[in-house]
């Protein structure tokens, strides 16, 4: 299992042009004890801010575990409830109508910057870079109290509204086992007019340990991290409502699952060939099927697709009770730089989007073909009408 690939099924929500990826850390709702990230002081914009100057209650409450953030903004941005995955969100507004997105987003990772980058690369439409110092290449800035790195890029080709190349701000900082994204996204030239009040919004972020717990915990729904006890045939988890049964192929050895997956499975080949199954879900769309199959070419070393040639790189799979889409495709593993096939699936089930890879050897992907097929039909959602 790929770092990227981890990092992108949090991501799918926030990207540009619906790619929208950093998305990340669906929160839930608690009986008590309800924390939400919210300025200290109301924002100095027009809009009032609701009282105590926290977000309206909703669906997504932080998860557990982490500070509350406290932050003053600049004139022109105003606070808005933040989407699944982010702790806060903010639309930044022009004179002339301009707009930008800035996002907040906490994630369990650190140590990973290169491959960070060229995530932030890959949804500008920009080729990956290899140079391991890639922290040279970003600004030192102060995250409040802390150190931050900024990190700016722009696209080459228009991606805003067909007109204007794009541009993402990104400032990382990491705390104990977590590191924290604040990212601004939007026009070229807008968000570079706009940079100078990003950089004066990080000097106010400041981190409030008061009400945080002593771990940090993915929120109720995210995909688990860690070991699940393997049993022969169909399995599913206990503890875990959300997760289909399956029959699993007997040559299928489960491994304990990255970050953010739901299941993950080791293939053995002849001479030592390898692959690996991959299982994820996100609620909603997921991103869409576009820029998801992107995602996939982008981990082979395939240019991106557009959207006129998609019905030609992709077919339907028929699963019980509605269609999922797959493709196939061969190129180089970008992580090993061997050749392999990646056969992956896009499944919609009752208000929720299903992710499976097989990615690895090219023969003994086709080889697996058949049987990952089987094994996704075999499906039983708990959650399916």
């Amino acid at each position: 299992m790929n770092f990227m690939h981890s990092i992108l099924r949090i991501q799918w929500r926030y990207g540009m042009a619906g790619v929208l990826l950093i998305s990340a850390l669906v929160g839930c709702k608690r009986e008590n004890n309800q924390v939400y990230y919210a300025p200290q002081e109301p924002p100095p914009t027009k809009t009032a801010a609701p009282a105590g100057g926290q977000l309206p209650p909703q669906d997504m409450a932080v998860p557990p575990g982490l500070p509350t953030l406290h932050w003053t903004l600049p004139d022109g941005w105003q606070e808005k409830k933040p989407a699944e995955m982010r702790v806060a969100s903010f639309d930044v507004t022009g004179k002339d109508g301009q707009s930008a997105d800035v996002s907040v987003i906490p994630l369990p990772i650190a140590g990973r910057d290169l491959e960070l980058v060229n995530m932030w690369r890959q949804q500008l439409q920009l080729p990956p870079v290899s140079n391991p110092d890639v922290d040279q290449q970003a600004e030192t800035v102060a995250i409040g109290a802390d150190q931050g790195r900024l990190f700016d890029l722009a696209s080459e080709q228009p991606m805003v509204d067909g007109k204007y190349r794009a541009r993402i701000l990104v400032a990382m900082t990491t705390r104990g086992p977590m590191s924290w994204f604040f990212k601004m996204t939007g026009a070229d030239a807008f968000v570079e007019s706009q940079k100078p009040g990003f950089i004066q919004f990080l000097k106010t972020i400041s981190f409030d340990e008061t009400l945080a717990g002593t771990q940090t915990a993915l929120p109720p729904g995210h995909p688990p991290i860690g070991s699940v006890t393997p049993s022969p045939g169909a399995m599913a988890p206990a503890g875990n409502s959300t997760k289909p049964i399956w029959t699993v192929p007997a040559d299928w050895q489960q491994m304990p699952p990255a970050q953010f997956l739901l299941a993950e499975y080791a293939i053995t080949g002849a001479s030592g060939a390898k692959a690996d199954v991959n299982v994820a879900m996100l609620n909603g769309e997921g991103g869409g099927v576009l820029p998801n199959v992107n995602r996939w070419r982008g981990q082979l070393g395939l240019p991106p697709a557009a959207e006129e040639n998609l019905a030609g790189m992709t077919s339907a799979l028929q699963v019980a009770g509605g269609q999922a889409t797959m493709m196939d495709v061969t190129g180089t593993d970008a992580k090993t730089g061997q050749k392999a096939r990646l056969v992956g699936v896009i499944l919609p089930q009752a208000g929720q989007t299903w992710f499976y890879k097989l990615m690895g050897d090219e023969q003994l992907v086709g080889q697996q073909k058949e049987a990952f097929v089987k094994f996704i039909q075999s499906a039983k959602y708990p959650n399916a009408p």
